[in-house]
């Protein structure tokens, strides 16, 4: 009788220790990426503010119509030597876990982890103005280039193309990943 009573103690606490609060449930059930509204771009007296439809639409990029067509996308046209300010506020409906900004042929890369920020950056956040000073290398790329745009099906073509790329990466703390496409043509 009294094992009896042992195993249904332990069995019961173990039953209490395993439960998931509704909170700790939702949170799990969250599938929604996170959102990147008002992206601004500043340099050299020029503003531009792109909507966050258009972007999302410029992730998977303006799809060609024909080989070598020149792509034209709204952005800032910047000289070598300058810097661009970014200003893009993030949001998320349970929390922000990370947010990187990064373009490799520039060597800039921002990164921002809000489950152990540092100064007064705040600790997972719902919203939060992201905000980066990117300078422009003095060997930037400013003549149009030859890139390959890779369809669904696998099929390629070339494209002309003369907008240097920074990504910005957004992770929520459910890991759903937001990718926010940043376009800057240099002069």
């Amino acid at each position: 009788m009294k094992k009896t009573i042992h195993i249904a103690t332990l069995l019961i606490a173990f039953g209490l220790v395993s439960c998931e609060t509704a909170d700790q449930i939702s949170n799990g059930l969250d599938h929604q990426v996170p959102e990147g509204k008002t992206l601004t771009l500043s340099a050299n007296g020029q503003t531009k503010v792109i909507n966050d439809n258009i972007s999302s639409l410029l992730l998977w990029g303006v799809v060609p119509q024909t080989n070598l067509e020149t792509i034209s996308l709204p952005t800032l046209t910047v000289s070598k030597g300058d810097s661009i300010s970014i200003s893009v506020v993030i949001s998320d409906n349970v929390a922000l876990k990370t947010a990187d900004l990064a373009i490799s042929e520039w060597l800039f890369d921002k990164y921002i982890n809000f489950s152990n920020p540092e100064g007064n950056i705040p600790k997972t956040p719902q919203s939060y103005t992201f905000t980066a000073k990117v300078g422009v290398p003095l060997n930037a790329v400013t003549t149009p280039w030859l890139e390959d745009y890779y369809f669904n099906d696998g099929s390629s073509m070339k494209i002309t193309q003369s907008y240097h790329k920074l990504t910005l990466t957004v992770i929520d703390i459910n890991m759903n990943q937001r990718i926010i496409p940043i376009f800057v043509k240099v002069q």
